[in-house]
């Protein structure tokens, strides 16, 4: 019987070639009106876009309101795609075939992500992606990433099972959420980390798409 499965984007799926990292700093000038000094330092690893510049404002001694945070999110959405028009994302090995593979037997795929709406699907858009998931929750959506995963439990069509992502945050989110963790470690975490943070299952890429759908569906079935 097919099921949903919940992917997150970043380190999981593709890696943006760190457009995203230019675009915020270009996106926080201006809707906050100063410039943050350190973007190189930013860490994305498991965060939260709507986080992320929350930790910004405040560190620069600014005021992050609603009207800002939704600028901020729209001139993002609008720097990362034009970044990902002139500079295509690196899909990870076997992802194509992957998604194409849990789309094409019925599987309902959706998104778990700490980006905002619009660049989420700008990414799986310029990947390729996009015509195999059909729902999601975002980085706009909630601060929390456990509390994007159940959004995204709420809005999914049938039963979700587990959830794919690289770093432990995305490990917590899916047993806060009484779903199975698959941790890929195509990301910025070792496979030796993600299986300490609990993964039920660690895959160190999906090359082996016969392997990776067996594995699993074998974690699928196994009742939380």
């Amino acid at each position: 019987m097919p099921y949903a499965l919940l992917f997150d984007i970043d380190g999981t799926l593709l890696y943006a070639r760190g457009i995203g990292r230019a675009a915020f700093g270009k996106a926080f000038l201006e809707a906050y009106g100063v410039a943050y000094p350190d973007v190189a330092g930013l860490s994305f690893v498991g965060a939260t876009d709507s986080n992320v510049v929350r930790v910004m404002a405040e560190e620069c001694g600014v005021a992050s309101t609603p009207a800002r945070e939704e600028h901020f999110f729209l001139r993002l959405a609008q720097e990362i795609d034009a970044g990902l028009a002139q500079n295509k994302p690196h899909v990870y090995p076997g992802v194509p075939e992957l998604i194409e593979r849990l789309h094409r037997r019925g599987d309902a795929l959706g998104i778990i992500t700490g980006n905002v709406r619009a660049t989420a699907w700008s990414k799986l858009r310029h990947a390729r992606l996009d015509h195999a998931f059909t729902f999601g929750a975002y980085g706009d959506d909630h601060h929390n990433r456990a509390e994007i995963a159940r959004l995204a439990l709420l809005r999914s069509p049938v039963r979700a099972r587990a959830l794919i992502g690289d770093t432990p945050l995305d490990v917590q989110a899916a047993h806060e959420n009484g779903l199975k963790a698959v941790a890929v470690a195509t990301g910025w975490v070792s496979a030796a980390e993600l299986a300490l943070a609990g993964a039920d299952l660690v895959i160190d890429d999906f090359s082996d798409t016969e392997r990776a759908v067996s594995l699993i569906d074998d974690l699928a079935l196994i009742d939380t």
